[in-house]
């Protein structure tokens, strides 16, 4: 047995299998918009977070997320930890095409099995997959960085 995984198969292991690439943008769009309508409850439960999709809320919506992870409070927002990180992905990509020009959600079959598909944010040559999120952010950012901020900003920066 390999004790090195292969990073690309077991990145691959959760992504959604589908029969072609509209189900697959389809799957992808419902799921956009469960996670905006769970971000917009949050907002009308947080004051600080404004959910207007400007490049600034990324900071808060982050910060919370740290927040809550510390006190481990998903609950209170009844979402799980991996449902919380899904929608800082969701929320990202979203600011990112309302906030600079060419760019746009993509949903691309993954190649190494032409069943599972991606979603991700791109703008020119420039992509960011996103079919998880930010899955375990704590865990690989374990400090308050401003991450999904200067995520947008490398869209931003891009020609």
């Amino acid at each position: 047995m390999n004790m090195y995984p292969d990073i690309a198969t077991s990145y691959g292991a959760d992504l959604i299998v589908c029969e072609n690439q509209f189900e697959a943008s389809y799957y992808y769009h419902e799921m956009r918009g469960q996670c905006l309508q769970k971000l917009k409850e949050i907002s009308k439960l947080v004051d600080e977070f404004e959910f207007d999709f400007s490049p600034d809320s990324l900071k808060i919506i982050e910060l919370l997320y740290y927040d809550v992870e510390d006190q481990q409070s998903f609950s209170f927002f009844n979402l799980t930890k991996e449902e919380f990180e899904c929608c800082l992905g969701i929320y990202l990509g979203e600011v990112v095409v309302r906030n600079i020009e060419k760019a746009r959600w993509v949903v691309r079959e993954y190649s190494l099995d032409s069943s599972k598909f991606l979603m991700g944010i791109e703008k020119g040559k420039f992509a960011l997959m996103l079919p998880y999120g930010y899955r375990e952010h704590k865990e690989r950012y374990p400090h308050f960085r401003f991450t999904l901020y200067r995520d947008f900003l490398q869209f931003k920066n891009r020609n």
